[in-house]
Protein backbone atom coordinates (compact mmCIF):
# COMPACT_ATOMS: atom_id res chain seq x y z
CA UNK A 1 0.00 0.00 0.00
CA UNK A 2 1.03 3.92 -0.70
CA UNK A 3 1.09 4.29 3.08
CA UNK A 4 3.32 1.33 3.83
CA UNK A 5 5.73 2.20 1.13
CA UNK A 6 6.33 6.01 2.58
CA UNK A 7 9.24 4.70 4.40
CA UNK A 8 10.95 5.33 0.76
CA UNK A 9 10.01 9.07 0.45
CA UNK A 10 13.33 9.81 1.30
CA UNK A 11 14.88 8.93 -1.91
CA UNK A 12 11.62 9.23 -3.62
CA UNK A 13 12.10 12.55 -3.12
CA UNK A 14 15.30 12.85 -4.64
CA UNK A 15 14.08 10.62 -7.97
CA UNK A 16 11.41 12.75 -8.50
CA UNK A 17 13.65 16.28 -8.22
CA UNK A 18 16.22 14.76 -10.79
CA UNK A 19 13.10 13.08 -13.29
CA UNK A 20 11.91 17.05 -13.45
CA UNK A 21 15.02 18.20 -13.70
CA UNK A 22 16.01 16.14 -16.51
CA UNK A 23 13.25 16.67 -18.25
CA UNK A 24 12.75 20.75 -18.16
CA UNK A 25 16.20 21.80 -18.39
CA UNK A 26 19.22 21.29 -21.04
CA UNK A 27 21.02 19.34 -18.86
CA UNK A 28 22.30 15.75 -19.69
CA UNK A 29 21.90 13.99 -16.81
CA UNK A 30 21.12 14.71 -12.85
CA UNK A 31 23.57 13.27 -10.65
CA UNK A 32 23.08 12.77 -6.63
CA UNK A 33 25.21 12.52 -4.57
CA UNK A 34 28.15 15.02 -3.32
CA UNK A 35 29.34 17.35 -5.55
CA UNK A 36 33.29 16.52 -5.92
CA UNK A 37 31.65 13.55 -7.06
CA UNK A 38 30.02 14.74 -9.78
CA UNK A 39 32.82 16.64 -11.40
CA UNK A 40 34.39 13.34 -12.63
CA UNK A 41 32.27 12.91 -15.33
CA UNK A 42 30.82 14.96 -18.35
CA UNK A 43 28.70 17.61 -18.39
CA UNK A 44 26.54 19.60 -18.62
CA UNK A 45 24.55 18.41 -15.95
CA UNK A 46 23.37 18.95 -12.36
CA UNK A 47 24.24 17.83 -9.05
CA UNK A 48 21.78 17.35 -5.92
CA UNK A 49 23.55 16.80 -2.51
CA UNK A 50 21.02 16.66 0.32
CA UNK A 51 22.57 17.79 3.09
CA UNK A 52 20.65 18.15 5.84
CA UNK A 53 17.48 16.16 7.06
CA UNK A 54 15.34 18.10 10.18
CA UNK A 55 11.48 17.36 11.69
CA UNK A 56 9.04 19.79 10.37
CA UNK A 57 8.37 21.67 13.68
CA UNK A 58 4.99 22.78 13.16
CA UNK A 59 3.38 19.22 11.78
CA UNK A 60 5.50 17.21 14.50
CA UNK A 61 2.47 16.08 16.34
CA UNK A 62 0.15 15.97 14.03
CA UNK A 63 -1.50 12.49 13.13
CA UNK A 64 -3.61 11.51 9.80
CA UNK A 65 -6.55 10.73 11.93
CA UNK A 66 -7.24 10.50 15.61
CA UNK A 67 -6.06 7.79 17.35
CA UNK A 68 -3.15 6.90 14.93
CA UNK A 69 0.43 7.62 15.95
CA UNK A 70 1.93 10.71 14.09
CA UNK A 71 4.38 9.97 11.17
CA UNK A 72 7.88 11.71 10.72
CA UNK A 73 7.55 14.45 8.99
CA UNK A 74 10.34 15.64 7.26
CA UNK A 75 12.12 18.69 5.97
CA UNK A 76 14.88 17.91 3.19
CA UNK A 77 17.19 20.17 2.17
CA UNK A 78 19.19 19.85 -0.83
CA UNK A 79 22.23 21.67 -2.66
CA UNK A 80 22.13 22.07 -6.40
CA UNK A 81 25.08 22.55 -8.07
CA UNK A 82 25.76 22.65 -12.41
CA UNK A 83 28.33 22.01 -14.43
CA UNK A 84 29.24 22.79 -18.05
CA UNK A 85 31.11 20.57 -20.43
CA UNK A 86 34.31 20.78 -18.85
CA UNK A 87 32.78 19.66 -15.53
CA UNK A 88 33.48 23.27 -14.52
CA UNK A 89 30.87 24.84 -11.67
CA UNK A 90 31.88 28.01 -12.14
CA UNK A 91 32.24 28.94 -15.30
CA UNK A 92 28.92 31.24 -17.63
CA UNK A 93 27.92 28.17 -19.12
CA UNK A 94 27.71 26.51 -15.45
CA UNK A 95 25.85 30.10 -14.13
CA UNK A 96 23.09 30.27 -16.88
CA UNK A 97 22.63 26.43 -16.70
CA UNK A 98 21.89 26.61 -12.64
CA UNK A 99 19.56 29.54 -13.84
CA UNK A 100 17.76 27.18 -15.72
CA UNK A 101 17.48 24.70 -12.77
CA UNK A 102 16.12 27.29 -10.10
CA UNK A 103 13.37 27.94 -12.76
CA UNK A 104 12.34 24.68 -13.16
CA UNK A 105 12.57 24.20 -9.52
CA UNK A 106 10.45 27.21 -8.50
CA UNK A 107 8.12 25.82 -11.55
CA UNK A 108 7.46 22.53 -9.79
CA UNK A 109 6.51 23.79 -6.48
CA UNK A 110 3.86 22.72 -4.78
CA UNK A 111 3.82 19.30 -6.29
CA UNK A 112 1.37 16.41 -5.87
CA UNK A 113 3.40 13.84 -6.89
CA UNK A 114 2.42 10.46 -8.34
CA UNK A 115 4.96 7.91 -7.19
CA UNK A 116 3.76 5.46 -5.00
CA UNK A 117 5.79 6.16 -1.37
CA UNK A 118 4.41 10.15 -2.19
CA UNK A 119 1.38 9.95 -3.66
CA UNK A 120 -0.40 9.74 0.07
CA UNK A 121 1.75 12.94 1.39
CA UNK A 122 -1.71 14.78 2.61
CA UNK A 123 -0.12 17.89 1.47
CA UNK A 124 2.14 19.48 -1.55
CA UNK A 125 5.59 19.06 -1.47
CA UNK A 126 6.58 23.20 -0.92
CA UNK A 127 10.09 24.01 -2.78
CA UNK A 128 11.65 26.82 -1.15
CA UNK A 129 14.85 28.43 -1.68
CA UNK A 130 17.35 29.18 1.17
CA UNK A 131 20.52 31.35 1.71
CA UNK A 132 23.47 29.28 0.43
CA UNK A 133 25.97 32.35 1.97
CA UNK A 134 30.21 31.25 1.87
CA UNK A 135 29.40 29.61 5.32
CA UNK A 136 27.22 27.65 4.04
CA UNK A 137 28.87 26.30 1.31
CA UNK A 138 32.26 26.20 2.77
CA UNK A 139 31.00 23.96 5.83
CA UNK A 140 29.89 21.21 3.09
CA UNK A 141 32.03 21.62 0.39
CA UNK A 142 35.43 21.13 2.82
CA UNK A 143 37.94 18.52 2.43
CA UNK A 144 41.63 17.82 0.56
CA UNK A 145 39.42 17.17 -2.70
CA UNK A 146 36.88 19.66 -2.60
CA UNK A 147 36.64 23.19 -3.29
CA UNK A 148 34.27 25.90 -3.28
CA UNK A 149 31.29 25.43 -5.99
CA UNK A 150 28.89 28.01 -6.44
CA UNK A 151 25.52 26.54 -5.59
CA UNK A 152 21.88 26.94 -4.78
CA UNK A 153 20.39 25.74 -1.41
CA UNK A 154 16.77 24.89 -1.46
CA UNK A 155 14.27 22.76 0.62
CA UNK A 156 11.20 20.23 0.39
CA UNK A 157 8.91 19.88 3.02
CA UNK A 158 6.58 18.28 4.59
CA UNK A 159 8.08 14.86 3.70
CA UNK A 160 5.79 12.36 5.08
CA UNK A 161 7.15 8.88 6.35
CA UNK A 162 3.89 7.15 7.72
CA UNK A 163 3.87 4.60 11.04
CA UNK A 164 3.60 0.64 10.37
CA UNK A 165 2.06 0.56 14.12
CA UNK A 166 -1.92 -0.06 13.65
CA UNK A 167 -4.30 2.62 14.80
CA UNK A 168 -5.48 2.78 18.69
CA UNK A 169 -8.88 3.19 17.39
CA UNK A 170 -12.02 1.20 19.22
CA UNK A 171 -15.60 0.81 18.95
CA UNK A 172 -17.95 3.71 19.53
CA UNK A 173 -19.93 4.14 21.99
CA UNK A 174 -23.49 2.82 21.91
CA UNK A 175 -24.82 2.52 25.70
CA UNK A 176 -24.33 4.80 28.23
CA UNK A 177 -24.86 2.53 31.81
CA UNK A 178 -26.12 -0.88 31.52
CA UNK A 179 -25.50 -2.77 28.69
CA UNK A 180 -27.58 -2.96 25.51
CA UNK A 181 -26.34 -3.17 22.57
CA UNK A 182 -22.53 -4.21 21.12
CA UNK A 183 -20.09 -1.43 21.88
CA UNK A 184 -17.84 0.22 24.82
CA UNK A 185 -19.83 0.17 28.07
CA UNK A 186 -19.50 3.92 29.92
CA UNK A 187 -20.63 5.58 32.84
CA UNK A 188 -22.54 8.60 33.25
CA UNK A 189 -20.68 11.59 34.05
CA UNK A 190 -20.10 12.27 37.91
CA UNK A 191 -20.54 15.78 37.25
CA UNK A 192 -17.93 19.12 36.63
CA UNK A 193 -14.75 18.98 38.46
CA UNK A 194 -13.68 22.18 39.97
CA UNK A 195 -10.12 23.49 40.04
CA UNK A 196 -10.16 27.26 40.90
CA UNK A 197 -12.03 30.19 40.92
CA UNK A 198 -10.93 33.85 40.25
CA UNK A 199 -11.07 35.98 41.96
CA UNK A 200 -10.45 34.08 45.06
CA UNK A 201 -11.43 37.17 47.02
CA UNK A 202 -14.31 39.28 45.69
CA UNK A 203 -17.50 41.58 47.09
CA UNK A 204 -21.02 41.39 46.85
CA UNK A 205 -21.40 42.67 43.15
CA UNK A 206 -18.36 41.32 42.02
CA UNK A 207 -18.62 38.56 39.03
CA UNK A 208 -16.89 35.37 39.20
CA UNK A 209 -15.23 32.91 37.63
CA UNK A 210 -15.08 29.19 38.17
CA UNK A 211 -12.65 26.80 36.43
CA UNK A 212 -12.86 22.82 35.64
CA UNK A 213 -13.65 20.41 33.55
CA UNK A 214 -16.92 19.34 32.27
CA UNK A 215 -17.97 22.97 32.52
CA UNK A 216 -20.58 23.89 30.28
CA UNK A 217 -23.82 25.49 29.44
CA UNK A 218 -25.13 21.96 31.06
CA UNK A 219 -24.34 24.07 34.38
CA UNK A 220 -27.52 25.19 35.96
CA UNK A 221 -26.07 27.16 38.62
CA UNK A 222 -23.34 28.30 41.35
CA UNK A 223 -24.07 27.46 45.01
CA UNK A 224 -22.00 29.78 46.93
CA UNK A 225 -22.31 28.97 50.78
CA UNK A 226 -26.14 28.08 50.84
CA UNK A 227 -27.06 30.35 47.84
CA UNK A 228 -27.63 29.80 44.59
CA UNK A 229 -26.87 32.04 41.55
CA UNK A 230 -27.60 31.41 37.79
CA UNK A 231 -24.85 31.38 35.17
CA UNK A 232 -23.78 34.73 33.20
CA UNK A 233 -21.90 32.95 30.95
CA UNK A 234 -19.97 29.81 30.26
CA UNK A 235 -17.15 29.39 27.84
CA UNK A 236 -15.19 26.75 27.38
CA UNK A 237 -14.12 25.07 30.61
CA UNK A 238 -15.22 27.54 32.85
CA UNK A 239 -18.57 29.27 34.02
CA UNK A 240 -19.48 32.65 35.46
CA UNK A 241 -22.02 34.02 37.70
CA UNK A 242 -22.58 37.76 39.73
CA UNK A 243 -22.50 37.94 43.47
CA UNK A 244 -26.16 40.31 43.77
CA UNK A 245 -25.07 43.23 45.35
CA UNK A 246 -27.93 42.23 47.93
CA UNK A 247 -26.74 38.54 48.92
CA UNK A 248 -27.79 37.08 51.94
CA UNK A 249 -23.98 35.63 52.48
CA UNK A 250 -22.34 36.64 55.71
CA UNK A 251 -18.77 37.96 54.67
CA UNK A 252 -15.86 34.96 54.97
CA UNK A 253 -14.94 31.69 52.92
CA UNK A 254 -17.91 29.90 51.44
CA UNK A 255 -17.69 26.70 49.54
CA UNK A 256 -18.08 26.92 45.81
CA UNK A 257 -20.17 24.35 44.45
CA UNK A 258 -21.13 23.76 40.33
CA UNK A 259 -24.77 22.44 40.05
CA UNK A 260 -25.80 20.35 36.70
CA UNK A 261 -28.73 18.57 35.65
CA UNK A 262 -28.79 14.91 34.11
CA UNK A 263 -30.73 13.43 31.61
CA UNK A 264 -33.05 12.19 34.36
CA UNK A 265 -33.28 15.61 35.98
CA UNK A 266 -30.91 14.79 38.75
CA UNK A 267 -28.95 17.14 40.53
CA UNK A 268 -25.13 16.48 40.04
CA UNK A 269 -23.07 18.37 42.16
CA UNK A 270 -19.58 18.83 41.64
CA UNK A 271 -16.89 18.69 43.91
CA UNK A 272 -16.18 21.97 46.42
CA UNK A 273 -13.46 25.10 46.18
CA UNK A 274 -13.49 27.78 48.35
CA UNK A 275 -13.84 31.46 47.94
CA UNK A 276 -14.15 34.42 50.30
CA UNK A 277 -16.42 37.41 50.07
CA UNK A 278 -14.90 40.36 51.24
CA UNK A 279 -17.29 42.74 53.62
CA UNK A 280 -17.48 46.21 51.62
CA UNK A 281 -16.56 48.73 54.07
CA UNK A 282 -17.66 52.34 52.54
CA UNK A 283 -17.15 54.92 55.81
CA UNK A 284 -16.22 55.00 59.17
CA UNK A 285 -17.23 58.23 61.49
CA UNK A 286 -16.72 59.08 64.76
CA UNK A 287 -19.46 59.82 67.60
CA UNK A 288 -19.10 62.41 70.29
CA UNK A 289 -15.82 62.07 71.92
CA UNK A 290 -15.16 62.58 75.77
CA UNK A 291 -11.27 62.57 77.40
CA UNK A 292 -9.82 61.49 79.84
CA UNK A 293 -7.68 62.61 82.80
CA UNK A 294 -4.64 62.02 80.63
CA UNK A 295 -6.73 63.56 77.37
CA UNK A 296 -7.39 60.29 75.67
CA UNK A 297 -10.33 60.13 73.64
CA UNK A 298 -12.99 57.57 74.04
CA UNK A 299 -16.66 56.86 72.08
CA UNK A 300 -17.99 55.29 69.83
CA UNK A 301 -17.87 54.41 66.16
CA UNK A 302 -20.43 54.28 63.40
CA UNK A 303 -19.09 52.44 60.29
CA UNK A 304 -21.53 51.64 57.27
CA UNK A 305 -21.05 49.75 53.87
CA UNK A 306 -22.62 46.22 52.65
CA UNK A 307 -22.06 43.08 54.12
CA UNK A 308 -20.37 43.70 57.11
CA UNK A 309 -21.40 40.85 59.33
CA UNK A 310 -24.50 40.10 61.07
CA UNK A 311 -25.50 39.52 64.19
CA UNK A 312 -23.94 36.04 64.72
CA UNK A 313 -20.88 37.13 62.61
CA UNK A 314 -17.22 37.72 64.11
CA UNK A 315 -16.46 41.19 63.84
CA UNK A 316 -13.38 42.96 64.26
CA UNK A 317 -12.66 46.64 64.29
CA UNK A 318 -9.20 47.89 64.98
CA UNK A 319 -7.82 50.81 64.95
CA UNK A 320 -4.56 51.13 62.99
CA UNK A 321 -1.52 54.05 63.66
CA UNK A 322 2.16 54.53 62.79
CA UNK A 323 2.41 51.30 61.11
CA UNK A 324 0.62 49.24 64.06
CA UNK A 325 -2.90 48.10 65.28
CA UNK A 326 -3.36 50.25 68.26
CA UNK A 327 -7.07 48.68 69.50
CA UNK A 328 -8.65 45.71 68.42
CA UNK A 329 -12.46 45.97 69.05
CA UNK A 330 -15.07 43.17 68.64
CA UNK A 331 -18.26 44.55 67.08
CA UNK A 332 -22.08 43.06 66.95
CA UNK A 333 -23.70 43.59 63.23
CA UNK A 334 -27.19 43.70 62.58
CA UNK A 335 -29.61 41.68 60.22
CA UNK A 336 -29.23 44.23 57.15
CA UNK A 337 -25.11 43.87 57.53
CA UNK A 338 -25.01 47.57 56.36
CA UNK A 339 -23.66 49.88 60.00
CA UNK A 340 -21.50 48.34 62.67
CA UNK A 341 -20.88 50.36 65.93
CA UNK A 342 -17.87 49.69 67.83
CA UNK A 343 -17.26 51.44 71.47
CA UNK A 344 -14.26 52.46 72.69
CA UNK A 345 -14.63 52.13 76.66
CA UNK A 346 -12.60 54.73 78.90
CA UNK A 347 -10.17 51.99 79.86
CA UNK A 348 -9.07 51.77 75.84
CA UNK A 349 -9.41 55.82 75.68
CA UNK A 350 -6.85 56.38 72.48
CA UNK A 351 -4.92 59.05 72.36
CA UNK A 352 -5.62 61.97 69.48
CA UNK A 353 -4.98 61.67 65.91
CA UNK A 354 -5.71 59.82 62.37
CA UNK A 355 -6.40 56.53 62.06
CA UNK A 356 -7.13 54.13 59.54
CA UNK A 357 -9.69 51.61 60.23
CA UNK A 358 -9.23 47.85 59.26
CA UNK A 359 -12.73 45.89 59.48
CA UNK A 360 -12.16 41.84 59.66
CA UNK A 361 -15.42 39.46 59.35
CA UNK A 362 -15.40 35.95 59.79
CA UNK A 363 -11.42 36.44 58.52
CA UNK A 364 -12.20 38.33 55.30
CA UNK A 365 -11.02 41.62 55.59
CA UNK A 366 -12.19 44.47 54.17
CA UNK A 367 -10.47 45.94 51.35
CA UNK A 368 -10.84 49.96 52.39
CA UNK A 369 -9.71 51.50 55.29
CA UNK A 370 -10.96 54.53 56.04
CA UNK A 371 -9.21 57.41 57.61
CA UNK A 372 -10.97 58.60 60.87
CA UNK A 373 -10.38 61.92 62.98
CA UNK A 374 -9.97 60.99 66.56
CA UNK A 375 -10.33 64.11 67.95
Amino acid sequence: MPLEQSRTAIGAVGELLRTRLTARTSAGSVDVGRPEVAAGSAGPKFNLFLYQIEIDGYLRNQALDEGQDAPLWLVLRYLITAYDDSQESDSVAAHELLGEGMLALQELNFMQPSVPALMDNPQSLKITFDSADVDLLSKIMQGSDERYRLSAAFQVRPVMIAPSQPPSYAPLVQTVGPPGNEGVEVIPSLGPTLTRVEPEKFEAGDTITVFGEELSSAVQELRVGDQGYGITAAPAGRVRTRIPADTELSPGSHVIVAVSLSASGRRIHSNAIVGTLMPTLVSAVPGALTPDVSGNLFGSLTLTGERLGGPDDSIFVAFYRDGAIQLMLEASGIATQDSLTATVGVDDALPPGRYRIILRTNGAQAMAMPEVNWS
